[in-house]
């Protein structure tokens, strides 16, 4: 056979590996349940397609003193709506607690000082982060191009389909640790590896085959688990929102953004954070050649810094914001309220870097695999 047909039957047989491991096999069955349950209870929690349409009463309405004096005549001092057929005015009311505080009374206030207490409360947020002037400058500059007044519109679709696309991030480290742990480990207990290089031309063949192998599955995952959780949220509630101003969903944020512009760089960095983390399964795969060591340390690992991120003060300014770049924390929505910029000659958002960094990282961690492979392997066996 020549060479330059081997790749691919390589590849095959790598491929065919992975579906035939039965952790793999269940692990995505499960997500794949996870896909409808989220669809059901993420977009809409507790609410029907009946009252849904309850909650569209003020979509589109500027946010401004008429709709203020509205939301005040139908609530209580604390916001609280007394009808429960204006179901509308419950998300605005929701939407005033997060923008002037929480528990702040609404019925001494106008509309002049709700966006001057969302300013103070985004001063607030600048000052934990410890910006420079120059990043508070950026930032001004950026509020500028966002319209105002607001223009309001329900988010529970809209919100619900964001949220429930980044919760993937974690599942798919689940699903990296359980399917990519054996790609290399499994050829080394069986004593095969040797045999296969000898075989088929050698080192770089087999492992590109078992690294295109995994990426492929993992990526063929992820894609059937979101198209899956789109459809069905699209069949049952329908998709609205997604061209509404990003306020609507995170007042605080200083972006003129809608929620579906922010729904796309959040896939972008699911994406590139799924690359980065299946990378670096490959490469501990390859140097531990132990599956429930690689598995133990890629979700273990994913966890703790999760957890990490959250326990480290915002005040140690360079730790915490490298661990919030970590693909745990930045596929979030919460990606516009990190103020805190990165100066490469000019300033750039932390989630327009992050795709860049997990690329490179991803590329050094299948090259320094590939070093290891191939002077290593045949000794180990």
């Amino acid at each position: 056979m020549e060479k330059r047909h081997c790749f691919g039957m390589l590849y095959k047989y790598e491929l065919l590996k992975i579906l035939k491991n039965k952790v793999a096999l269940v692990t995505f069955i499960v997500a794949f349940c996870f896909a409808f349950i989220q669809g059901e209870f993420e977009v809409s929690g507790n609410i029907t397609p009946k009252d849904l349409e309850k909650y569209q009463e003020i979509d589109d309405r500027a946010v401004d003193q008429s709709l203020l004096n509205e939301l005040k005549e139908i609530s209580d001092d604390a916001g609280n709506i007394q009808d429960e057929n204006r179901k509308g005015y419950e998300q605005l009311s929701a939407w005033m607690e997060e923008t002037i505080g929480y528990r702040a009374p609404i019925k001494e206030l106008d509309i002049d000082t709700v966006y001057s207490k969302r300013e103070k409360n985004i001063q607030e947020g600048y000052d934990a982060m410890r910006l420079t002037q120059g990043e508070i400058g950026f930032w001004a500059n950026k509020e500028k191009e966002v319209n105002k007044p607001f223009l309001f519109h329900e988010t529970i679709r809209s919100g619900g389909i964001l949220e429930g696309t980044t919760n993937y991030m974690l599942l798919m480290a689940i699903i990296i640790g359980a399917s990519l742990s054996m790609i290399f480990a499994s050829e080394t207990q069986r004593k095969t590896d040797p045999m296969l290089r000898v075989a088929i031309n050698g080192n770089k063949e087999l492992y590109f085959a078992k690294i295109l192998a995994g990426m492929s599955y993992i990526f063929g995952c992820i894609i059937v688990l979101l198209i899956t959780f789109y459809a069905y949220a699209a069949c049952r509630w329908g998709i609205t929102g997604m061209d509404c101003m990003v306020q609507s969903y995170c007042p605080l944020a200083r972006i003129d953004m809608t929620i579906g512009e922010l729904l796309v760089i959040i896939l972008m960095l699911l994406f590139c954070g799924i690359l980065l983390i299946s990378s670096f399964a490959l490469f501990l795969s390859n140097v531990t050649r132990n599956g429930v060591a690689t598995m133990t340390i890629v979700i273990g690992s994913f966890i703790g810094l999760l957890v990490a991120t959250l326990h480290v003060p915002l005040k140690l300014r360079v730790l915490s914001q490298i661990l919030y770049m970590l693909p745990g924390t930045m596929v979030s929505s919460s990606i516009l309220y990190d103020y805190r910029l990165i100066r490469i000659g000019k300033y750039f958002m932390s989630y327009q870097i992050a795709p860049i960094v997990y690329i490179l990282f991803s590329i050094a961690f299948i090259v320094a695999g590939y070093v290891f492979y191939d002077k290593y392997e045949i000794k180990s066996n």
